[in-house]
């Protein structure tokens, strides 16, 4: 007899969440920064992660960035489990991660830092840089194109021509975010992008962020401000101890009492 999972049709079939992390542990050395968090985004959505510091939330992000390797525990991303792949293969793949220090090329323009995260690998084949290609032209100026759109939608053309030093803490943030968006993602990590960014410049990184969520890009974010996270998350996950210890809205997780235990511990 047909199960009633057979009779669904492939349009019907349940897709696998973006990203399903699930019980883990992250040590260094002696110490457990992370002791068996769980953490699931079904769909694109932009999920606050919250808790006071040393609550292992920068660890989490590591973990499923690829840039510390979890003691136990599994990350599946797209319905791949990408657990023991390197950070470079899972940004192949579309995990994007912003780091506390903003990271630019300094040396760069912010067009050239656009250029060279969207050429990515394919700009660094031999052969095809020798040879000059007609391919490699035509991607590079596909790669251009998509690189001028994308200065326009973060309201950063004006600014294209000048070196990374030059740019203040605030479109540092915007040219980092920006480049992410030149790897084409499917999840993004950002770990406290608002810090050292004037508030004028807070509330357009707000609404980027609103704005990539709504081109199906999911996005976790992990942010002191409460006013950003209620602002702009769908969803709060709390951690505390290198545990979860809440997850629900925003207005649901401020009124738990795990969460005024947690902050004023």
């Amino acid at each position: 007899m047909p199960t009633e999972t057979s009779n669904l049709s492939a349009t019907q079939m349940p897709s696998a969440p973006v990203l399903a992390a699930s019980d883990i542990c992250v040590r260094y050395g002696g110490v457990e920064a992370v002791a068996g968090a769980s953490l699931t985004i079904p769909t694109p959505q932009v999920v606050g992660l919250i808790g006071p510091n040393g609550a292992g939330k920068s660890s989490l992000l590591a973990a499923i960035g690829g840039q510390s390797r979890a003691a136990s525990g599994r990350v599946t991303f797209d319905g791949e489990d990408v657990t023991q792949l390197p950070p470079h293969q899972r940004a192949r793949r579309g995990i994007l991660r912003t780091f506390q220090t903003a990271s630019v090329f300094d040396g760069l323009t912010v067009f050239e830092n656009l250029l060279v995260a969207g050429l990515g690998d394919q700009g660094s084949r031999l052969r095809g840089a020798l040879l000059r290609t007609p391919a490699l032209h035509a991607r590079e100026r596909a790669t251009a194109a998509r690189a001028a759109r994308v200065l326009e939608e973060f309201e950063i053309s004006h600014i294209a021509d000048h070196y990374g030093r030059e740019l203040s803490g605030g479109q540092r943030r915007l040219v980092e975010i920006a480049r992410c968006l030149m790897r084409s993602p499917k999840l993004l990590l950002l770990d406290e992008p608002m810090v050292g960014v004037a508030p004028h410049l807070v509330e357009r990184i707000g609404e980027h962020c609103r704005a990539i969520c709504e081109r199906s890009v999911a996005i976790l974010i992990v942010e002191h401000s409460m006013e950003v996270i209620g602002s702009i998350c769908d969803r709060v996950v709390v951690m505390a101890s290198g545990e979860v210890i809440d997850d629900g809205s925003f207005a649901s997780v401020m009124k738990g009492e795990s969460v005024r235990e947690a902050y004023l511990a």
